[in-house]
């Protein structure tokens, strides 16, 4: 296109409006906290649950939870993938301005789930006798595992379903409604737990309808909230029928279901070779480090889910400045978080070892859960990007090696050289990075068009079809912004009578937006692209809820440019995605 090689050193100035990362940062550090919450809700729930089951109900209790775990993961595969699949997929139909097909898969991710669950629970009660025998080999407390896997599948609608607010609740953002629906399930467990197992003293059953009541009120939380009159999102009767959106939907599902199955896989693996090694004693011991490293997931798994939702946006928009800044932001917020989290596990390992009434020391097996942590992060964040932008093989490969055969191996190395097998907690990782760094090498060889690590396609960018920058909501930028974008147009050989109205108006609408959010620093972030001879604006901001372009809202005529750049335009979509506003104009 002519005028494209002008356009870029005009871009390269120093004088001229670059992108930064504060906008992102503040979205994303708003959805942060209640992600890592969330998480942590979670494994504080597990942790108390087996502690008053194992009280109440003894080992045999404990035993019939622990044997009943492959039924509560199966509900998991089911729901991560159904409703992580659509909810990425979602998330690109946004980035794409296609608003009714992200609803379409909002309503296919609820209905999919139902559909799922009853036929789930049909099955296991069906199979019931079978799967309980298969679960346990011990006919003293096979009673016990019979009474909690058939409650647990009564119960699989809620624990499958739940996973829909989860998602799309932190898309539409409103992190902090999911942070609330797992404390109020964490804590509804527990309260329910003391409830039935002791005034009550139903046994073995109080325990699975307390984590089955629990979630179901948790589920009904985040329902109330997306079916509310600010949701991004309604409920209807539509469900994706093309073979293709299967498909899509299945490749970026598959991640977060294979995640859960290489865990129990990893769990497995780990006991036995163990147990080999070092017998009861030093499988207890992996329990509680275990229990440790589950916590740690709240950070390494807490960080990238933070920044899901938008990286999906801007996949679905091929945004790779943004996306490659709020990458960089992950890495910089999680590492801190991870040394905090580092420095308490290993000034506390004694004492964690003495809560477990463990003999030996955890000293050094909480150094290298700790020092994990790091290589840990850099793998979750890289295979949470590479899912949601397409690259699917790339995030499934990483969990693979990560999560189960770097592990195995690792484990299996130490225990042969003589080692202290704790070795395995940073080497995994490390095995994992080592080994992406040399496939992304060979692969970048093959195609030197995408950039080193993420695999960027930046065609776009090269070619000076598109340009982001970030601007503050004062008039001196507003101006800088919209002197910039009618740059960038008469580069790409817009009519000028059509540019400077495009100007003009855009100048009007980004004031609009300040005036709308007095007392407030209102941030924007911009995006100007050209292809196929269609031009495209994106403006980002924050602030409370706007649509400058609302037509059932009358514009004074000081905002006649609203009308202008209205009828110029071919489409005009307003959405309000993780929490912020957005406005798309393609002329």
């Amino acid at each position: 296109m002519a005028g494209t090689a002008a356009y870029r050193k005009s871009t390269d100035h120093p004088d001229r409006l670059q992108q930064d990362e504060a906008f992102l940062r503040k979205a994303f550090h708003a959805s942060l906290l209640p992600c890592i919450l969330s998480i942590l809700s979670q494994n504080i729930n597990i942790l108390a649950d087996g502690i008053l089951v194992g009280q109440r109900i003894g080992t045999d209790g404990l035993s019939a939870i622990s044997l009943c775990v492959p039924v509560y993961l199966v509900l998991c595969v089911i729901g991560s993938f159904l409703v992580s699949g659509t909810a990425i997929q979602a998330s690109k139909a946004i980035g794409r301005q296609q608003s009714e097909k992200s609803q379409e898969m909002y309503q296919t991710a609820v209905w999919s789930c139902i559909a799922a669950s009853l036929v789930v629970t049909a099955t296991g009660f069906f199979l019931s006798r079978p799967l309980t025998a298969l679960l346990c080999s011990d006919p003293a407390i096979r009673p016990l595992v019979w009474e909690y896997t058939s409650i647990t599948l009564i119960g699989a609608l809620p624990k499958i379903l739940i996973y829909v607010p989860f998602w799309f609740l932190r898309m539409d953002g409103r992190a902090k409604m999911v942070a609330r629906m797992m404390l109020v399930m964490g804590v509804g467990n527990i309260v329910l737990d003391l409830l039935f197992l002791y005034p009550l003293d139903l046994g073995i059953g109080g325990a699975a309808w307390a984590s089955v009541i629990s979630t179901a009120i948790a589920c009904a939380m985040g329902f109330f909230c997306l079916c509310g009159r600010d949701s991004g999102f309604r409920l209807g009767r539509r469900c994706i029928t093309s073979l293709q959106d299967w498909k899509n939907i299945a490749a970026d599902g598959s991640p977060s279901a294979l995640n859960n199955i290489f865990q129990t896989l990893r769990l497995l693996a780990v006991n036995t070779l163990l147990m080999e090694a070092g017998g009861s004693q030093l499988v207890a011991a992996f329990t509680a480090v275990n229990c440790i490293s589950a916590f740690s997931l709240s950070i390494v798994d807490g960080v990238p889910q933070a920044a899901s939702a938008m990286l999906g946006i801007y996949s679905g928009e091929r945004d790779n400045g943004s996306a490659a800044l709020l990458i960089r932001r992950e890495w910089r917020t999680g590492i801190w978080c991870c040394g905090a989290f580092a420095a308490v596990v290993i000034l506390c390992a004694d004492g964690i070892a003495f809560v477990y009434g463990l003999p030996l020391s955890l000293r050094f097996a909480m150094v290298c859960l700790s020092a994990g942590m790091f290589p840990a992060l850099g793998c979750t964040i890289l295979s949470g990007y590479y899912n949601v932008s397409g690259h699917v093989r790339w995030a499934n490969t990483i969990i693979l090696c990560r999560v189960f055969l770097a592990s195995a191996v690792s484990l299996y190395a130490a225990l042969a050289l003589d080692l202290s097998p704790w070795w395995f907690l940073v080497l995994s990782e490390l095995i994992t990075l080592l080994l992406w760094y040399a496939a992304t090498t060979i692969y970048h060889r093959h195609h030197p068009e995408r950039t080193r690590y993420l695999l960027m396609d930046r065609s776009l960018e090269e070619a000076g079809q598109v340009v982001n920058f970030s601007v503050s909501g004062d008039t001196e930028q507003i101006c800088q912004a919209s002197q910039k974008i009618a740059d960038f147009c008469r580069e790409n050989q817009m009519n000028p009578r059509q540019v400077m109205r495009i100007s003009l108006a855009i100048e009007e609408v980004m004031t609009m937006i300040v005036q709308e959010n007095p007392g407030t620093a209102v941030r924007f972030d911009v995006r100007v692209f050209s292809l196929q001879e269609a031009l495209g604006i994106r403006i980002r901001y924050d602030g409370k809820a706007y649509n400058p372009f609302d037509q059932r809202k009358p514009h004074d005529e000081q905002y006649l440019g609203i009308q202008l750049i209205a009828d110029m335009m071919e489409t005009i979509v307003y959405q309000r995605t993780f929490g912020v506003n957005t406005v798309q104009l393609l002329l």
